[in-house]
């Protein structure tokens, strides 16, 4: 064995082998002849550095020191702590994700959908937001816009009857982002829409949305006069709902929908009712911890692999 052994130097090795051969352990030795016929023995020098560091007691029992620090229930989900039971904190910018990469773009200069360097009334308004609400340029252009409402409204003074027009838009990328702005101008109603379009892209805001196709359960909501319902629908459902509805669940990227619109149907209270149902929903996660369960448990999805 000695011999055996002596045939591969290493740093390790020669001080065991400068002893002598009585005072050798033969677990190490066979340990250590174990070890060169897989690696060489620079590695092998390695790890046996490596396990003088660690307790015997512990090596023995292949068990590490517990982790002092560690909550003070495993499996018990019915009692909160404090520390490790919190609601995830949603990221203040949602545009990081789907804000696609920057790219040089020469200075005072802004590219179009279509790549033509022309500087439209779109791209200034794709300027001004960026420095107002920190959004890309190219991702405020990519969004989708549509006009809901666009009527004639009248204000009364002393002067008489002032009539201005009033644009109810509605601005989302499909990813989940949606938002809805309203607008007034007393001369051109392209005006009002624009107006109308800088506060739907500056009031943006993270729709909830289960499997990215739908919402989770079913949500009543009450906004004025006018009460909504709106019920989570299967794969391949698609859009059945209140047109007012149909555009907001477009711009939000939801594919399957059930909606009713009872009472007063004003389309702007509609609207407005609709973004507040949305907004109010809550997801899995916040469900499980309100009541104590695993996120697993109260979907009642399990999976299980069987083993051959």
């Amino acid at each position: 064995m000695f011999q055996i052994v002596s045939k591969r130097m290493f740093s390790s090795s020669r001080i065991i082998l400068q002893k002598e051969v009585s005072s050798l352990d033969p677990k190490k030795v066979n340990h250590m002849q174990y070890l060169l016929n897989y690696y060489d023995p620079e590695i092998v020098d390695s790890i046996l550095k490596a396990e003088t560091a660690i307790d015997p007691k512990h090596y023995e029992n292949r068990k590490l020191n517990p982790i002092q620090f560690a909550p003070h229930f495993l499996t018990d989900f019915t009692k909160k702590s404090d520390y490790f039971d919190h609601q995830e904190q949603d990221p203040l910018d949602f545009t990081k994700i789907s804000q696609p990469n920057e790219i040089d773009i020469p200075k005072n200069q802004i590219l179009d959908v279509e790549g033509s360097k022309k500087r439209s009334e779109l791209g200034e308004l794709a300027k001004k937001l960026s420095l107002a609400t920190g959004f890309d340029e190219r991702y405020i252009m990519g969004l989708k816009v549509k006009t809901l409402l666009l009527k004639t409204v009248r204000n009364q003074t002393s002067k008489g009857k002032i009539n201005s027009f009033y644009a109810l838009v509605c601005a989302g990328d499909g990813n989940g982002m949606l938002g809805i702005g309203e607008g007034k101008d007393p001369e051109e109603p392209g005006t009002a829409i624009l107006k109308a379009h800088w506060q739907a892209v500056k009031n943006l805001v993270k729709v909830p949305r289960l499997e990215d196709r739908t919402i989770f359960g079913n949500i009543e909501h009450k906004f004025g006069a006018s009460v909504v319902h709106l019920r989570s629908a299967p794969p391949g459902s698609g859009l059945r709902c209140n047109p007012m509805i149909f555009e907001l669940a477009q711009c939000a990227g939801i594919k399957d929908l059930s909606s009713k619109v009872y009472r007063s149907r004003n389309k702007m209270n509609v609207v407005k009712c609709t973004i507040e149902a949305l907004l109010k929903q809550k997801t899995t996660e916040e469900m499980a911890l309100e009541r104590g369960k695993k996120v697993v448990d109260l979907r009642k999805v399990y999976y299980s692999v069987e083993k051959n």
